[in-house]
């Protein structure tokens, strides 16, 4: 039989029907006669007759379209024979024993079994395949993600691991370079201490030499002479005798010591390496969003049972609440005017209204005075892992930022019992810590605090020891986020690896610091959808919460409590 040439993708097709046997278009196949038809043949004669009338006919146009092998299978699955018993159908399932049988089967090997319509099982088990396919693709995007996240990772880490290695080398051969050039100016000014010095000594000691061949020479004489037998030699002697030693006048020569002090570069533990640190710039995961109801969020402590104290400026007042699957629940509100607030017990807080009492709000629902400062009004309050109370305080004054010499700006340091261990107030030059301290943190017994300088509410972040040593002073970072070295830092938190959070509200900003108070990474936390962060607190697991302002022009006043994982 003759055929027409074959497309790749496609079936041979004959060059005339199959069934007339004829020259026309062939347009069908019969996949159970396995024939190729013309329209006329298909239509006038294949459907008429009665045994092929529920044959399996498909378009050859939709050859490529058309599962080809379900229709294959379904006739395949009408005429299966038995496995056991030859030349018998196969007309349902045994599910009992997992597989197709015959009519002799359910008589012999598979009697009193449950059954089930072949076809019907067939469908299912295809369904099943099918739901199978689609989940793998499912999982095959997923993978596709993953692999491409963790590809885009991979370049990121490379890339930032080797700018970072490139730089630790570039400031290896930089520092070699200028220790290379301060060792050759310490050998030179080394020189222009000795050299001088050198050639004084090397003259006189040249002098003294050749006097003293001279002297020599005028004794050897004497002495031959005075052992001559004959008495001429002595009057001989005499008439060319020189009385006169010659003079020598020796000079005082200042031969003053140097010594070389080397700089002491072995590291101790927690200070810097010569050359500098690595440091992780911690990454921010959003991981919710509450809404309280009140008009900002100037202070949270969180407590540790998913509950916190917040705390309002504006609206006056101290929430104790519970965070729940995507709300807030009060559970009870007190109305004061605040100003600082630190977890004194799980369930009692020390408040500064910026009054002269430092009050304790007590488990029982109860303000009492926990300490009087008399012509001091408190600004701040802390209470340190080791349950010292850190307190700042400032005198009453009109205006705050205009200090003389009998303003008060300090930090006191006390027991539980309000007994005043440390009073830091001045360093050690004596010159003022502080202006107008807003918020304390503290770590491995040094003091972090925010520092108000101006009435505009600019500031700084200071860190200084229980001695009024002070280590360091941030004035903010120029960035993607300001230009301008302007500086409104609001809170400061402190991680468990002694990484420094400081929020920046106006700029949507929180700076992450090294111990050194240097700057890590400005995070524009705007790109996270938080808005005007103002302050701030870590629970145990470096989960951030963020309490935030709202806009003045906001209808709704009800501030916002994002809580970010730190990774």
């Amino acid at each position: 039989m003759e055929f027409s040439q074959s497309l790749p993708g496609k079936a041979q097709t004959p060059a005339a029907c199959q069934f007339c046997e004829e020259l026309k278009e062939i347009k069908w196949k019969c996949i159970n006669c396995e024939l190729f038809l013309c329209q006329l043949c298909c239509s006038k004669i294949h459907n008429k007759i009665k045994a092929s009338m529920e044959h399996e006919i498909i378009n050859l146009k939709d050859f490529e379209t058309v599962d080809l092998a379900t229709s294959v299978r379904k006739v395949d699955l009408e005429n299966m024979v038995c496995t056991i018993h030859d030349n018998q159908k196969c007309f349902v399932f045994c599910k009992d024993c997992s597989e197709p049988s015959c009519s002799k089967c359910l008589r012999e090997t598979h009697k009193l079994h449950d059954y089930k319509a072949l076809d019907e099982v067939y469908k299912e088990i295809i369904s099943e395949m099918k739901e199978l396919i689609k989940r793998s693709e499912d999982n095959l995007k997923l993978f596709s993600y993953e692999k491409e996240q963790l590809q885009k990772k991979l370049s990121n880490g490379d890339n930032n691991f080797q700018e970072t290695r490139d730089l630790i080398l570039q400031t290896e051969k930089d520092m070699k370079e200028v220790i290379s050039k301060h060792a050759k100016d310490l050998l030179k000014e080394l020189e222009a201490k000795w050299k001088p010095t050198e050639n004084i000594i090397k003259i006189e000691l040249l002098a003294i030499t050749k006097n003293e061949e001279k002297l020599e020479t005028r004794k050897n004489n004497l002495l031959r002479a005075l052992q001559s037998h004959q008495a001429i030699d002595i009057f001989s002697t005499s008439k060319t005798l020189d009385k006169a030693l010659p003079q020598y006048s020796c000079k005082k020569i200042k031969t003053n010591k140097v010594k070389f002090i080397h700089t002491n570069i072995e590291l101790k533990k927690g200070s810097q390496s010569v050359l500098g640190d690595i440091y992780t710039i911690p990454a921010m995961e959003l991981k919710n969003i509450y809404r309280s109801d009140i008009e900002n969020v100037t202070n949270i402590l969180l407590c540790s049972d998913k509950t916190a104290f917040i705390g309002s400026t504006n609206s006056k007042k101290i929430q104790k609440i519970k965070f729940e699957t995507n709300n807030i629940k009060v559970e009870r509100e007190i109305q004061i005017k605040l100003f600082d607030m630190a977890r004194y017990n799980d369930d009692e807080i020390l408040v500064s209204s910026k009054k002269s009492d430092l009050k304790l709000y007590t488990k029982d629902g109860r303000f009492t005075s926990f300490k009087s400062f008399s012509s001091l009004r408190t600004t701040c309050v802390h209470v340190t892992k080791d349950n010292k109370i850190t307190v700042g305080l400032v005198e009453y004054s009109p205006d705050v930022f205009h200090i003389t010499k009998d303003s008060h700006r300090k930090v006191l340091i006390m027991n539980q019992n309000g007994d005043i261990q440390h009073t830091i107030e001045y360093d050690k030059d004596n010159q003022r810590l502080l202006t107008q301290p807003k918020r304390i943190k503290s770590f491995n017994y040094r003091i972090v605090v925010v520092d108000i300088i101006n009435n505009e509410r600019e500031g700084r972040v200071v860190m200084f020891d229980y001695g009024g040593q002070l280590h360091w002073t941030y004035n903010g970072c120029n960035s993607i986020i300001s230009d301008r070295v302007k500086f409104y830092p609001a809170d400061v938190s402190i991680t468990s690896t002694a990484m420094i959070l400081v929020s920046e509200c106006g700029k949507h900003a929180i700076h992450v610091l090294n111990p050194a108070g240097e700057v890590i990474v400005c995070n524009d936390v705007k790109v996270f959808g938080i808005e005007l962060p103002f302050s701030l607190d870590i629970d145990n697991n470096e989960v951030l919460w963020i309490g935030c302002n709202t806009w003045g022009e906001d209808k709704i006043k009800k501030a916002k409590i994002i809580c970010v994982k730190l990774t």
